[in-house]
């Protein structure tokens, strides 16, 4: 599932104030993801439950560094 350019600017600048860490946001032909810098699991279960919120699910690879969103968590 497709996030908006918004949405993303505004879990980037959330993540920044809140953690003072850039998540970095990928978006071409091949899908949408992100990646941090280095593992966190604070950040880690702060991008699990503010994607929750919106139904969203988020699959973590490369070590807790890099996710994706997907569509509804039903």
């Amino acid at each position: 599932m497709a996030i908006s350019i918004t949405e993303a600017s505004e879990l980037k600048r959330t993540i920044l104030d809140n953690f003072g860490v850039t998540l970095h946001f990928h978006d071409g032909c091949g899908g949408q993801y992100f990646t941090l810098d280095e593992r966190n699991d604070e950040i880690k279960r702060f991008i699990e439950s503010y994607f929750d919120k919106k139904g969203m699910t988020v699959t973590f690879i490369a070590r807790g560094t890099q996710f994706s969103v997907g569509g509804n968590n039903a």
